[in-house]
């Protein structure tokens, strides 16, 4: 009996991960067809800071054709130069960039890895535009590790530096810096890329769209690079990632019983939206940015049960026809 129990169990776990392949298996994309495009960061940072002080006025001038985005004004806006000149003088952003430098010597691995991705980019996107790439010193500017203006990404790489003083000095909470590294700079790409194709964020809706909203951002990062972890995907530590999965039936319950999904308070949008150590919703074990765990795995149910492209998955408004397509109810 115990010899068919354990037979019967083992064949009930095969199955389980066969499902999970699959799903994440449709990501395995063919890109035989599809060009690997050539990626060539542009390092603006770099080029800046090398200019000695005493001809920065005249240099600056020679670059303004090769650095545009950076020049808004052109030549003619002597105030704006001279705040450049200012910038790329001070002693702080010196030194950080020097620490820059000393990180990233080398642009290649990040060029291979952006090339990768930006191959199944052009795989599911074929008519999009090329993109020119650029990185820069932000001054630790939290808010956009990132940008993308227009067709232009540009990344501060002094938020990418890994194991460093700088943060800690700085005052930002670990929960955030111990993701400041090189290995979430490319996904961090592609977020920011997925944000650019998502229609502008409504903050009134109700929770379920933002649940929606934040799966298929993670979605798109994860067609985009299909051999990503789980959890640098969502930013969690296994731990935390362990504690989601352990407990999405629970939570998936809590949702429903006190019917958050259809309520647009903002403490309740805060409490599984924002990021943060914890989340006190279940104890003081749960991770933050609750919601967006929910609203991958729904994204996740969702196209793996119907036949949608990635593009109608961006272009779908509909937050309850994904929900109900998606056939989302987590096992207890």
């Amino acid at each position: 009996m115990h010899k068919y129990l354990g037979i019967i169990i083992i064949g009930v776990l095969l199955f389980m991960q066969s499902c999970d392949f699959e799903a994440k298996s449709d990501l395995n994309v063919d890109l035989s067809s599809t060009a690997k495009p050539e990626i060539n960061i542009k390092r603006y940072g770099k080029t800046m800071f090398a200019i000695p002080q005493d001809v920065f006025m005249d240099s600056v001038l020679t670059l303004t054709s090769e650095y545009p985005l950076f020049f808004e004004g052109g030549r003619s806006d002597s105030l704006a130069l001279l705040s450049l000149k200012s910038f790329f003088a001070d002693q702080y952003m010196r030194e950080l960039n020097d620490e820059v430098q000393e990180k990233y010597s080398d642009l290649k691995p990040i060029e291979e890895q952006l090339s990768n991705a930006m191959q199944h980019f052009k795989y599911y996107f074929p008519t999009s535009v090329d993109y020119n790439y650029y990185t820069y010193i932000s001054g630790l500017d939290l808010q956009y590790p990132i940008k993308v203006v227009d067709n232009n990404v540009v990344i501060g790489l002094d938020l990418f530096l890994g194991e460093t003083k700088v943060y800690a000095l700085s005052g930002f909470p670990k929960y955030k810096s111990r993701w400041f590294n090189q290995e979430s700079l490319v996904p961090d790409i592609m977020s920011e890329m997925a944000m650019g194709l998502l229609p502008e964020p409504d903050m009134s809706a109700k929770l379920l769209h933002h649940f929606i909203e934040q799966g298929k951002r993670l979605y798109f990062v994860q067609a985009m690079m299909p051999s990503i972890s789980d959890t640098l995907l969502l930013k969690y530590t296994q731990q935390q990632y362990d504690w989601c999965n352990s407990h999405e039936a629970r939570l998936w319950s809590l949702m429903i019983e006190n019917q958050f999904l259809f309520k647009s308070e903002l403490s309740i949008k805060k409490k599984f939206m924002d990021d943060g150590p914890f989340t006190s919703i279940l104890s003081s074990s749960a991770p933050a940015r609750l919601g967006q765990f929910i609203g991958w795995k729904i994204v996740s149910k969702y196209m793996a049960k119907n036949d949608v492209s990635l593009q109608e998955l961006i272009n779908e408004t509909d937050d309850q026809k994904i929900l109900k397509k998606s056939k989302y109810k987590p096992a207890r």
